[in-house]
């Protein structure tokens, strides 16, 4: 469980040190990013309209997926799937975060990407991989066997 957890620990980091470091190029190197700007509004607002509907829907899916019925008895019973639909629920936050950075960028500081990439990066807040996390998503509900379970995997962390 412990290899698992630092595997979708290292994607999570990823995605945020890729944000980071589109921002940092952009903002402290001065690159000239803006290559969608002259391509008119309509593109735009289509571009704009696609990046909402898919950040704002996948946010609560990523958020609720390892609580789907199918997903959570599969985890339950195999816990190395975590991996699996960890990776899963990480990208559904990771890409948006990105492109949605990027399209920040290349439309000329258009504000509605920026706000999308700052909702989305709140969010990943709540999928962050830790030991309890992992823990707690491959058990069916916190009782003391996950408390059990919980206390076995630090024992087995520290051996």
């Amino acid at each position: 469980m412990n290899k698992v957890k630092n595997i979708l620990l290292v994607i999570y980091l990823f995605f945020l040190f890729t944000a980071g470091s589109v921002y940092v190029s952009a903002e402290f190197f001065d690159a000239d990013m803006a290559v969608l700007v002259a391509t008119g509004s309509t593109i735009n607002y289509i571009v704009q309209m696609v990046m909402i509907l898919v950040t704002l829907g996948q946010i609560p899916l990523a958020l609720r997926l390892l609580k789907t019925e199918n997903i959570h008895r599969e985890l339950v019973r195999e816990p190395m799937m975590l991996l699996k639909w960890g990776i899963v629920r990480i990208m559904l936050l990771g890409a948006p975060l990105v492109i949605n950075t990027l399209l920040y960028y290349f439309f000329g500081f258009e504000p509605a990407f920026g706000y999308l990439a700052v909702i989305t990066l709140l969010s990943m807040v709540f999928i962050l991989p830790t030991t309890n996390r992992c823990v707690a998503e491959t058990t069916d509900e916190p009782t003391e066997d996950s408390e059990q379970k919980r206390e076995a995997f630090n024992e087995e962390e520290q051996a």
